[in-house]
């Protein structure tokens, strides 16, 4: 947490400053004067007003942002778009204004480098109650990210991406009981048997996974699987049946069938280098989707880390107790982490729309893991 003190801000202001209450013209000249006095080094106006338009541009969404903007400060769209693009800057005044208006935290623009946290773990000390909540905090974030529109996700997985689960009901609902079973211990799941069509949080693939899906399959993605992805969920397949947790031969050889036709649908994903829902596509008929540039990883141990890319809005999701995710906002991590990706992606095999040999022994690999 930033210590208000440290900044150098007298008691009244450090009030205004950090519970964000309007601020009168002079009482932010005054926030303003202080910091600059004691943190010279960490004021750039260039940097200012660029991380202002983006904070505003995050909040309203790139379409909204200039009639937003016009409005605030009382000028025309050629004058907005001229503050956007930095070819004029700003003076305090408007400053000021933007920052009243839109609720923009002072310490996020003056001192980038003393946020609260490097890591944002939102499970710690709020543990999830449902399936549901985990599955609104995904949606949302993709949400979020989509309102760019050159959003690119890049993906890097040694396991099952959740995503590709949720072409299929039974399958998806599954992961959400090893979740809520494994990892939450939520108390519904103490002596639940799986069964898809009992389980008690089933209204959810229709409400979340599948908007998720949609937002999935709609943006362009660059994905690294290493062998064996589908090796975790085989495992508890297998360890639910044992444990006498699954309802059921029948329910097993369903999620087995599924599966093996997600299978297949990937390979034709991969083939075409594009995206669909496999429930949705009629014969000779391409449905509009996001790229899918798939790289098979031989060698390098990756765990599931994912980069959201755009031009505006930017950021790392580690996974970490899987399903849950922490998210890195800093710059240098993220610049750091897509240095990373694309290194290795150059040391990997690109299966999709090229490599078709390769492509083909991959999946039949996959299909026979799953046919054991």
């Amino acid at each position: 947490m930033i210590n208000a003190a440290k900044l150098g801000l007298s008691s009244s202001c450090r009030d205004n400053v950090f519970r964000k209450a309007p601020l009168s013209f002079p009482d932010f000249l005054e926030n303003l004067l202080q910091i600059k006095r004691r943190h010279m080094e960490n004021l750039n106006a260039s940097t200012i007003q660029q991380n202002l338009f983006r904070y505003i541009i995050a909040q309203v969404g790139p379409k909204q942002a200039v009639s937003s903007i016009c409005e605030a400060l009382h000028i025309n769209k050629s004058s907005a778009y001229n503050r956007l693009n930095g070819s004029k800057g700003i003076d305090l005044e408007e400053l000021s204004l933007l920052v009243n208006t839109f609720n923009v935290p002072l310490e996020e623009l003056l001192l980038p480098d003393a946020r609260r946290g490097l890591f944002r773990l939102d499970t710690v000390g709020k543990q999830f109650r449902t399936g549901r909540e985990h599955l609104e905090q995904v949606l949302g974030n993709f949400k979020h990210f989509a309102r760019a529109n050159d959003f690119r996700l890049w993906l890097c997985t040694d396991e099952l991406s959740y995503f590709q689960c949720m072409h299929f009901r039974e399958l998806a609902l599954f992961k959400l009981f090893t979740y809520a079973s494994i990892n939450w211990q939520l108390p519904y799941t103490a002596s639940l048997k799986f069964d898809p069509d009992q389980f008690p949080e089933r209204a959810a693939y229709d409400e979340l996974m599948v908007p998720i899906l949609n937002q999935y399959n709609r943006i362009p993605t660059v994905e690294i699987w290493s062998d064996g992805i589908y090796d975790n969920i085989l495992k508890q397949i297998k360890y639910f049946e044992q444990a006498g947790q699954i309802a059921g031969s029948g329910i097993v050889r369903l999620l087995c069938e599924q599966l093996e036709q997600l299978c297949a649908h990937q390979y034709d994903m991969a083939t075409e280098g594009r995206k669909w829902a496999i429930l949705q596509r009629k014969p000779y008929t391409k449905l509009p989707g996001g790229t899918f540039d798939l790289y098979y990883n031989t060698m390098a141990p990756v765990g599931i880390t994912l980069l959201a890319d755009s031009q505006l809005l930017q950021g790392v999701f580690l996974v970490f107790d899987d399903p849950n995710f922490m998210f890195v906002g800093d710059a240098s991590f993220f610049q750091y982490t897509q240095n990373w990706m694309s290194n290795l992606r150059k040391k990997c095999i690109k299966i999709s729309l090229e490599a078709e040999g390769t492509r083909r022994r991959y999946f039949e690999h996959i299909r026979a893991e799953i046919g054991r």
